[in-house]
């Protein structure tokens, strides 16, 4: 299954900061794993093994509760999930 690329939207006020980006040269292309943590409720073993196409995992985390945004395991950010268009993202919050 082929990666699609993702859409970054800045912020406003983070595009009119106007940070020289001509700095960072090559850096700014390098590739990384952004993870986001949902903590779902305990499953025993045999639920894990009944899980089957369409089941729903509930999760502990309360609707409009910030979650942890990582990179290489480092907390950089908290957001909150949010449908766009067809889409679930995620919108930055604070950033750590």
């Amino acid at each position: 299954m082929a990666a699609n690329p993702i859409a970054v939207m800045p912020a406003p006020a983070a595009a009119a900061a106007g940070e020289p980006a001509d700095s960072w040269g090559e850096l700014l292309q390098v590739s990384t794993t952004v993870t986001v943590d949902v903590p779902i409720a305990k499953l025993t073993v045999r639920e894990l093994f009944q899980l089957q196409k369409g089941s729903v995992l509930a999760s502990t985390q309360l609707s409009g509760v910030q979650v942890p945004i990582t990179v290489s395991g480092r907390l950089i950010a908290w957001g909150e999930f949010q449908v766009s268009g067809d889409h679930l993202a995620l919108r930055v919050v604070e950033l750590a």
